[in-house]
């Protein structure tokens, strides 16, 4: 049996299934609705046929009505306003399946559709179809909570391989041969020519892995944290390369926060992809804008060669996509790469 014949069986069942369901709930809450009066065989299948037909139609509309407001109007972005908008919507949507229901059992009853039929078959109607809008609203947004509810169980779960991912690359790119020769070179011609920096640098580089191994179980962080973070790495990266690496953190507003060690990782990305030498020194510069972003530019001067995969880049995107609608933009020209990436309150 293929997929799609094996789909088409599954909607056939469901279909079958829901249809019971709403014969079921249809006759019970004629029952209630009566209160012991008399049910004939005639009403139970006239009650059978609306509650499909009526009952169907409200089930439907009012998923797709709660799925276009979920997309529209999000409970989180505005839950008054929503609250309000699904309950017109939902009354509207309500008294004309009520006016459809009347014209229905009219129908089956073969009654002449008059205003006195309306007026005397109303309240009945009313109650039944309110019983729907009850029980319809309260099975669909349960279905559409436990819907949420995975989809943001999940989404928490692909934030936490994306961050351990994340780490993983910063705490592998601190602990490469590359970056410890480097530095242990940096520090052995230090030691001999400049002991009371040698003790500055031995203290930086330990900042750097403390706040790596703190930051494995943070989502977030203080921006004011990770540009202190930043200023450790910075620093052993200047002893590297003198004047021929120059970083600027120009940054007004820092009570915003970020994700983790994802300033950083730009700041390395633009040192390890372009040229840095006294003939093409690497300017760097790290601002925030009135629109609450942080930029990371730096002069584009690629190295030969230096092409990576863009997965550090793509980890923080997605990352980013957990906690804001608002997008971390990539650009470039001739002559400079920026990232700006969301600075995030609480």
């Amino acid at each position: 049996m293929t997929n799609k014949q094996t789909n088409i069986k599954k909607l056939i069942w469901q279909i079958l299934f829901s249809m019971l369901i709403l014969i079921v709930l249809g006759n019970l809450i004629m029952l209630i609705v009566l209160r012991g009066g008399k049910l004939t065989g005639q009403m139970i299948l006239n009650g059978s046929l609306s509650s499909v037909l009526i009952g169907g139609s409200f089930m439907i509309g009012l998923m797709l009505i709660i799925d276009k407001l979920d997309r529209v109007l999000p409970w989180l972005r505005a839950p008054l306003k929503r609250l309000i908008v699904q309950f017109i919507i939902t009354v509207v949507f309500s008294l004309t399946l009520i006016a459809a229901a009347i014209l229905l059992s009219g129908y089956l009853w073969q009654q002449k559709i008059t205003s006195d039929y309306f007026l005397e078959t109303g309240p009945f109607m009313i109650k039944i179809a309110f019983s729907f809008v009850f029980l319809g609203s309260l099975i669909s947004n349960a279905i559409m909570f436990f819907k949420n509810w995975k989809e943001a169980a999940v989404q928490q779960e692909k934030l936490k391989r994306e961050q351990l991912a994340l780490q993983y690359e910063t705490l592998k790119s601190q602990v490469n041969p590359h970056f410890l020769f480097n530095n242990l070179n940096s520090l052995t011609s230090l030691i001999s020519t400049n002991p009371e920096k040698a003790i500055d640098f031995v203290k930086k580089l330990s900042e750097v892995y403390r706040y790596v191994l703190d930051q494995k179980d943070h989502e977030l962080v203080a921006l004011e944290t990770e540009l202190k973070f930043l200023e450790s790495f910075v620093f052993l990266q200047k002893i590297r390369f003198d004047t021929n690496l120059d970083v600027q953190i120009d940054v007004q507003a820092r009570n915003f926060k970020v994700i983790p060690l994802s300033v950083q990782m730009l700041v390395e990305n633009a040192i390890k992809h372009n040229e840095i030498s006294d003939k093409n020194p690497l300017s760097i510069r790290i601002f925030s804008t009135d629109d609450d972003y942080l930029i990371v530019e730096n002069r584009l001067q690629k190295k030969a060669g230096s092409e990576g995969s863009g997965s550090g880049i793509q980890n923080i995107k997605d990352r980013y996509e957990f906690f804001t609608d608002k997008k971390v933009i990539i650009s470039e020209n001739t002559e400079k790469f920026l990232v700006s990436i969301p600075l995030l309150t609480e």
